[in-house]
């Protein structure tokens, strides 16, 4: 089985509390929650049962409350969320999503060193295949199927 990471936002916002924690218990992460959300205490624990139930959190009774510990590390998660995201794209129009997320990511000079270098690996000279329709010679969505070499 393959793995997934099928959280919501709000999980997301939760899962990031603890990623940063390391491990944590509601009231530690509930003060790390932007005040813009206006959570209850009671959402972040409805979140935190939610994940534990996702597999995402595992817990470990202290005294009187709980501690919750990531089961999947940070970068497994946001893999598996890009992955996922791709494939919700039409192959033909990854490069456009691939390109606007790198236009709103704020980018070291290491980061944009490893995409180049990335990048430069990955070209290949030929045709994307439509991945719109199990019939692709029948979309009629506009594709951009040529794949240009980019000189970077």
């Amino acid at each position: 089985m393959e793995e997934e990471c099928n959280i919501s936002n709000a999980e997301m916002i939760v899962m990031r509390v603890i990623w940063s924690l390391g491990e944590a218990r509601v009231d530690e992460i509930s003060c790390q929650i932007p005040e813009d959300l206006d959570w209850s205490l009671a959402t972040v624990k409805t979140l935190l049962g939610r994940l534990v139930k996702k597999g995402m959190l595992s817990t470990e009774k202290e005294g009187r409350k709980f501690i919750y510990r990531p089961v999947m590390q940070e970068c497994t998660a946001v893999g598996l969320l890009g992955k996922s995201l791709l494939s919700k794209v039409c192959a033909t129009k990854q490069s456009q999503l691939i390109a606007g997320m790198i236009d709103l990511s704020e980018l070291t000079n290491q980061d944009a060193t490893q995409l180049i270098d990335l990048l430069q690996s990955k070209i290949k000279t030929g045709k994307v295949a439509c991945t719109c329709l199990q019939d692709a010679e029948s979309c009629t969505c506009v594709h951009e199927t040529e794949v240009e070499e980019v000189s970077v």
